[in-house]
């Protein structure tokens, strides 16, 4: 029967310890030393400063105006100057045509685009690196009988720490 319980015991572990009892005890504390880890943090801090900037405003001056005041003062002028020639529409035509063009480039040198400057603030995000010692858990020293053991706990126990022990019958 003994072969048959081993087998029973490997294929369900809990039955091996159907005849453990467990308690739990309050052992004294010997000594608690806290764990302490550096954790570093980045500390985003905004930095502005004032600059000059430059502006540049584009006129939109797409007055037809200048050419056309170019295109009648061409044609009038043409006109003078082919006056006695057999040619003179051609001519006026021609001074109306040169005129137009000339107007045009004359009403676009005129507009010229508005340059100015302003004072602005040109910000960034800056980051400040900053070590602080933060306390992870506890290595507690603690006596059961004559020996002395020892564990890492989450928190300070205080003068006991619960210690659960197992008995168990030894075989003879």
């Amino acid at each position: 029967m003994k072969p048959l319980t081993a087998a029973l015991c490997l294929a369900f572990p809990a039955l091996a310890f159907a005849d453990t009892h467990s308690t739990v005890v309050d052992a004294p504390v010997v000594s608690t030393e806290p764990i302490v880890e550096v954790v570093t943090e980045r500390i985003p801090h905004e930095t502005c400063r004032k600059e000059r900037v430059r502006v540049v405003e584009r006129s939109r001056g797409n007055s037809a105006t200048p050419a056309l005041v170019g295109a009648v003062i061409g044609g009038a002028v043409g006109s003078v100057v082919g006056d006695n020639s057999h040619n003179k529409d051609i001519i006026t035509g021609a001074g109306a045509v040169l005129g137009a063009s000339v107007g045009n480039d004359v009403g676009r040198a005129r507009r010229g685009d508005h340059v100015y400057y302003v004072t602005e603030d040109v910000c960034s995000v800056e980051y400040e690196l900053r070590e602080r010692e933060q306390v992870s858990g506890y290595r507690v020293r603690y006596r059961f009988g004559d020996t002395i053991y020892e564990t890492r706990t989450a928190y300070a126990p205080g003068e006991t720490i619960a210690v659960r022990v197992a008995l168990e019958p030894l075989p003879r």
